[in-house]
Order: C-alpha cells, then structure tokens, then sequence
C-alpha cells in the first residue's frame, strides 16, 4: 500500500462526509453547521465526485504536479465557510479547469482514444456548470451540465472497459449521436425544450449499454463480476427512468428533488458501488479487488432508501423523506467503511503470509 495517497482519499470521504451532512439538514433533519445545507449539490458534485475522478486520472500519470488537482478540488468545501465561499468557487473551478487539463494531457499521449475524448468533454461540462454557479448563484442552472461531467466520465469509462467486446462500428456511432444530443439538450437550454433531448439521449444511453456492455457476461459469473454487473444494472436502470421523468414527470414541489436523485444516486452511486472495489485499491495502489457480500446489502439498502424518497416526494410524506435521507447517507458510508475494512484485511493477510 502507498500510504502517501492516503490523505487525498481522505480529502475526497471528509467532502463525501460533508455533502451528505449538508443533504440531511436539507431534508430537515436539526443538525449542526446548517448553512452547509445551501452548497449539498457543489460539495457532493466538486468536492467528493470530482476529487475522486481527478484523484484516480492523477495517480497513473506518476507526476506530483497532477496530484494538485483533487487538492484544489477537495478545498472547494470551503464555500460552506462562512467569510470563504468565493475561495471556495475559484477552487471549484480550478479544479474543474484542473481536470479538463489532465484529460487534454491524456488525449496528448492517446490522441485517437474516444473514451479519453468523451472524459475532456466530461470535464468541460464540469467546469460550464461550476462557472454557471458562480455567474448565477442558481444551482439548477448548474444541474444539467454536471450531469453532463458524469454521464460523458462513467459512458467514458464503461467503453474502455468494454472495448475487448465485439461492438460494432454503427453502434459506437449510434453511442456517439446520444451523447451529441445531450450536449444539444444543454444548449438549446435543458430547461426549455432541451430537456426533452437530454431526456432522450439519457434513455437511448442506458439501452445501448444493456445491450452492448460488458455487464451482460458479468451477470453469469460470481464474485465481485457479478456485484458490479448487478450494479451496472440498476444504475442503467435509474438513468433510462430519469429520462423518462424528464419527459412526462408533472411540476410538483418536489420534481427538482425527483430528478436530481433518481440521476446522482440511482444512476452515479450504483456506477459508484460498481467500480469502488477496482477504484479505491488502484488508489492507495493495491493489485487486489476485495469484496463480500455484506456489499449487496449497501447497495440494496441505498436504491430502495431512494425509492422511499421518490414515493415520498410524490406524496408529500415529510416524515418518509427525512428516514430516506437517514438510509442512503448511511448505506453509502458503509460501503465505503466496509470496502476499507476489506483492504485491510486482504493486507493483513498479505504481510502474515
């Protein structure tokens, strides 16, 4: 293990702590520190996600300078310091601006890599949205374009993955023309009639990876294989039921509320839940993947905590709203709890033998 990586990861978990902090006062639980409520979406978008995307392309390059980057990004958690929130945008930027870097630093030594083109358009969705933030002080403005920042990096990384598989070159262009017509969905703009192209790429996204991805022979194995392709499964599953709340979900109080976490806990969580035992030991540079079982139970009690929140959404149940809050923020620190604990061990018994 490299235990200098250590702090960034933890840099990543104490935004990862804060964002899901900020999201339990939001639902109205009577917690400290309450003005971190206003910044849940920068925290958990810029703060956690982006420091570890950043953290996880910096680390192979094997230069200190890009190890700059998710520090920049994980500081962006002082916005919800009172008297630093504009220090806390100008870090939320340069870290997008930080990402996009090492993305066009890739493309440089991989020019012809389309997953390596679709990560640099990622970050540049990134780096509109957190500019959209810092022009508006209006985080649905902001929204869709970090949506955007997670579809292009998971879509990215999912055809690196599956690029073994015997796709075809029509049906990596049919790839190609849904994720164009999400980028056209945000410019029209996505709260006009752009939504409804945003909404139907997301859905033609989510169809052409269960048919095409590798997560189709993963469900016939065992293991960790099968834990990620069951994960993959339900995260494709959110991101087609978001497109389709996109399109015919009525405006209620909670709509906002209902498309943002069917995206970033039904769609990015369950990709989370996927790739973390790959993820974190090629971090802290371990070779192993740990897993057991007690992981599906993180992940069954997440999505069915967001379920709860949807229902209660639509029924205006407060109560139900708040325990939801409660079940996800705990389900996914014990992933992360537990994925640690396996590492540990599987070390442990490294050294024993």
């Amino acid at each position: 293990m490299s235990y200098w990586r250590i702090p960034f990861m933890l840099a990543a978990v104490l935004n990862l702590i804060a964002g899901i902090w900020a999201g339990l006062i939001r639902l109205g639980w009577d917690l400290p520190v309450t003005p971190i409520a206003v910044h849940h979406g920068a925290i958990m978008v810029g703060g956690f996600l982006a420091t570890l995307i950043a953290l996880e392309k910096a680390i192979p390059l094997k230069r200190n300078i890009a190890l700059v980057v998710p520090v920049i990004s994980a500081l962006s958690l002082l916005m919800t310091v009172p008297g630093y929130y504009h220090t806390g945008l100008f870090f939320l930027i340069a870290g997008s601006v930080g990402l996009f870097i090492i993305h066009a630093y890739y493309l440089y030594l991989h020019p012809r890599d389309l997953s390596i083109v679709l990560m640099l358009l990622g970050a540049g969705c990134l780096i509109v949205g957190s500019a959209m933030l810092t022009r508006t002080q209006f985080y649905p403005a902001s929204f869709p374009w970090w949506m955007g920042f997670l579809l292009f990096t998971i879509t990215a990384e999912r055809i690196e993955l599956s690029k073994f598989l015997p796709v075809s070159a029509n049906a990596k262009y049919l790839l190609l023309s849904f994720l164009v017509l999400f980028l056209l969905g945000l410019l029209i703009p996505f709260h006009g009639m752009g939504k409804y192209l945003s909404a139907s790429s997301m859905i033609g996204i989510a169809v052409w990876m269960l048919k095409h991805d590798v997560m189709r022979i993963g469900l016939k194995k065992k293991g960790l294989t099968r834990f990620s392709s069951i994960s993959l499964l339900i995260a494709n599953g959110w991101l087609m039921v978001n497109g389709i709340l996109l399109v015919f979900m009525p405006d209620t109080a909670y709509s906002y509320d209902i498309l943002v976490h069917s995206f970033f806990i039904g769609y990015t969580f369950a990709m989370i839940f996927a790739h973390g035992p790959i993820i974190l030991p090629g971090v802290l540079g371990i070779t192993s993947k740990p897993f057991h079982p007690v992981l599906y139970g993180w992940l069954f009690l997440v999505q069915g905590s967001l379920l709860m929140r949807l229902i209660a959404d639509s029924f205006f149940n407060i109560g139900w709203r708040k325990l939801s809050g409660i079940l996800s923020g705990s389900g996914i620190l014990l992933y992360f709890i537990t994925l640690v604990v396996l590492v540990i061990r599987e070390q442990h018994d490294v050294k024993a033998r």
